[in-house]
């Protein structure tokens, strides 16, 4: 409420009491009544004392003292921080993963010898991946045949059934055999005739582009 508000109520409530000295119904003399106002602090101030205008610069007076004390001076920029003084620790820069041709062992890798007119043949081998992320193998490369086919064998209702595989997964920190009973793969169209003790080249493509060349020797099959 604003102070002259503060003041017409002071004045509307003396102007509404009687006399501050009359007489009471005998007739004799009565003390005066006091009538405080309370300002914004709540401590009283005497309207019998105080002519109204006096009344209103008290009220100013305190009102003044209840503010809030003002900045003496704008806030000012915080100055410029020098980078150089902290010591900036750079994250270590991320290992490259391994690739599947490092971290994937051939082992036991060998070609069965052609039969003459035979254009098809068998290749065992057993793939370990060393590494702690999955790998996937997904082409045979050689210059002894045409295509080299990763296959696994079926048999419904006595009836063979081979399916070609898109790639196979090399779980991580495991072996993974080409033998008969799992995947195989197979050398299709020979360009020669391969005969025990000869050595075929064959590149190994993984999923990751990655790839790998070991040398096969040519055991007798049968």
């Amino acid at each position: 409420m604003s102070l002259r508000n503060w003041v017409a109520i002071a004045t509307a409530a003396l102007l509404a009491t009687p006399s501050a000295v009359g007489q009471d119904r005998g007739g004799q003399p009565r003390e005066g009544v006091r009538l405080p106002i309370l300002g914004q602090d709540r401590e009283p101030i005497d309207m019998l004392k105080m002519r109204p205008e006096e009344v209103e610069r008290e009220l100013q007076r305190r009102e003044q003292e209840l503010r809030p004390p003002v900045l003496a001076r704008a806030l000012q920029p915080l100055p410029d921080i020098e980078t150089d003084v902290f010591d900036i620790v750079e994250e270590p820069p991320e290992e490259p993963e391994e690739q599947a041709a490092e971290a994937v062992e051939v082992e036991g890798f060998w070609v069965a010898e052609s039969r003459p007119g035979e254009g098809t043949i068998q290749a065992e081998l057993d793939l370990a991946n060393r590494s702690e992320s999955s790998h996937s193998l997904v082409y045979v490369y050689t210059d002894a045949a045409e295509e080299a086919i990763l296959h696994v064998t079926h048999w419904i209702a006595g009836v063979r059934h081979v399916q070609r595989l898109e790639e196979l997964h090399l779980p991580p920190e495991q072996r993974v055999e080409l033998r008969p009973g799992g995947p195989r793969l197979l050398l299709v169209d020979l360009r020669r005739p391969l005969s025990r003790g000869e050595v075929v080249s064959v590149t190994l493509q993984f999923a990751d582009g990655s790839r790998k060349t070991v040398e096969a020797p040519v055991h007798s099959y049968y």
